[in-house]
């Protein structure tokens, strides 16, 4: 699913998708405590600045897993539901956070917990899922 963002403050987004997302996998050897500052999210913003298919791109930042992209569509912006690696908690969390006051909130459907997931049902079903594989 689609969520249009346009007209999301793309700094406080990118702030706020550091925020809210952990260190994962080799990650934990680069990761580095704190924020990100206006200044660094910046940087990050300034890197898309110019390209026709992507505003943002964040993979592995200071050792978070954030995996977020910002599509650009015609002039539009949007981002992928579910957030890949983290729960429909977490981006609901983030949407609110940023969303602009003057514009309706999107209807977010209940997706697959993402990879990050632990809770008891995910838990259930992944072990399930890898009863089936054993030979």
């Amino acid at each position: 699913m689609e969520i249009d963002v346009t007209g999301i403050d793309l700094i406080k987004f990118i702030r706020e998708v550091y925020r809210l997302s952990v260190p994962a996998g080799l990650g934990h050897l680069h990761f580095i405590e704190g924020e990100l500052t206006d200044e660094e999210a910046k940087e990050i913003s300034d890197i898309w600045k110019n390209d026709k298919q992507f505003a943002l791109e964040m993979d592995y930042i200071k050792g978070r897993a954030c995996k977020m992209t910002v599509f650009r569509i015609k002039n539009k912006l949007y981002i992928r539901s579910p957030w890949y690696d983290h729960t429909d908690m977490r981006l609901s969390k983030l949407l609110k956070m940023i969303w602009p006051k003057d514009k309706p909130f999107p209807e977010l459907k209940a997706e697959e917990h993402g990879i990050a997931c632990h809770c008891a049902h995910c838990q259930i079903k992944r072990e399930l899922s890898h009863e089936k594989r054993e030979w």
